[in-house]
């Protein structure tokens, strides 16, 4: 038995999910692991290369080399961990649940989208007719959670979800608001050829 509600082609809901934002801590935490790795062999083998070869190689240029990977370690640890610190923040904040419902009278959008208001007395969604809806579009920075749907109203309240805590494409997204508000409302891409 499915817990989902059905779905017809006006009415979707569309959840968080946490995978993408899992998927990136994972990858920022290997990826700072094969960093330590790797700077750890290049020690080992500047210090093999060095005991071999004494004789060859002047102490100073060695430790030249030595000190600049370790410097360039140092930087990219650093840039790696201050990624891995984003990405674990943004896995804790997606949410549970459904983020937004499209139906036949308009959305419902997850209050913790609100941008700019703290109301935690009012009920967990907003619900915002198609007649009040003044745009929905795809856009933003490709850095942290990556590009957003950012759904704004003609009294100025503003929702945002990075696309990637969602689990539908916003091409779905778009058929749906599409077709429940009878093609008066359209998912816009911003920075897109009209």
């Amino acid at each position: 038995m499915s817990t989902q509600p059905t779905e017809d082609s006006a009415h979707l809901v569309v959840a968080f999910n946490p995978v993408p934002s899992a998927s990136r801590v994972a990858h920022h935490y290997a990826t700072r692991f094969r960093l330590a790795i790797q700077t750890l062999g290049v020690v080992i083998i500047g210090g093999l290369l060095w005991g071999l070869t004494a004789d060859a190689f002047e102490l100073s240029t060695l430790m030249w080399m030595l000190g600049a990977w370790v410097v360039l370690f140092l930087v990219l640890f650093i840039i790696q961990n201050l990624r891995l610190h984003a990405a674990r923040k943004d896995l804790l904040d997606v949410g549970e649940g459904p983020a937004l419902i499209v139906a036949p009278g308009g959305l419902s959008l997850r209050r913790m989208l609100r941008a700019g208001d703290d109301d935690s007395a009012a009920p967990d969604m907003d619900e915002i007719g198609w007649n009040d809806v003044a745009s929905i579009k795809v856009g933003g920075s490709s850095i942290g959670s990556g590009p957003g749907l950012v759904v704004n109203g003609h009294d100025g309240r503003q929702w945002e979800v990075p696309l990637s805590w969602l689990d539908r494409p916003p091409a779905d997204i778009d058929a749906a608001v599409s077709t429940a508000s009878k093609g008066q409302v359209r998912v816009e891409q911003v920075g897109a050829a009209e």
